[in-house]
């Protein structure tokens, strides 16, 4: 038998969870990931008013994440989470450029929207999108980091222009900025 015959692939699984945050909730997770020897290629994790969120990509073989699908849902009843578990494929990076959109402004409801629709009128992917509301000398104030690829089809000059019109009918600042090795989340 040859060693390519005796390699196991590696699959990969989409792991989210919500729930009421409490310490050791990551704990509690990633050692069951760890038990059913999967491994955590990526993870975001946070927390929306009281509730702790999770969303991760794990790999392994096919016995380990099925011994995970099979256990998870006990541990989730256990610490009274909602998860849900999703097979996917491996992402693969892009070899485009990517560019980090950073605004910030009055907030108002729609201005995502805005912004998103744009950049999927144009066919511009985003690969991240973190935004957040604060208060700002009394107002409430809004701002948002989007990494997207850009496609060939559209050059960093419009893409600077075009978004920097969108902003300003939005009364939003704007910038843009390409991203390095270092930059990426």
């Amino acid at each position: 038998m040859s060693l390519a015959s005796k390699q196991i692939a590696t699959q990969h699984l989409v792991l989210t969870a919500i729930g009421k945050n409490k310490t050791g909730l990551v704990s509690e997770l990633t050692g069951l990931i760890s038990q059913c020897n999967c491994n955590v290629l990526d993870s975001k994790m946070a927390i929306f008013g009281s509730e702790f969120t999770m969303i991760m990509l794990l790999a392994g073989e096919n016995s380990a994440l099925l011994e995970l699908e099979v256990k998870l849902p006990q541990l989730a009843v256990q610490l009274n989470l909602l998860t849900m578990m999703k097979r996917t494929a491996k992402h693969e990076e892009l070899a485009r450029p990517q560019y980090l959109v950073q605004i910030e402004g009055p907030d108002q409801t729609g201005t995502i929207k805005k912004l998103t629709s744009y950049l999927a009128k144009n066919q511009i992917d985003i690969a991240s999108l973190k935004s957040n509301t604060l208060f700002k000398d009394g107002l409430e104030w809004q701002s948002a980091d989007i990494n997207i690829d850009l496609p060939e089809s559209v050059s960093p000059e419009d893409l600077k222009s075009g978004l920097e019109t969108e902003c300003a009918l939005l009364n939003m600042n704007c910038i843009i900025s390409p991203i390095t090795i270092n930059q990426k989340q």
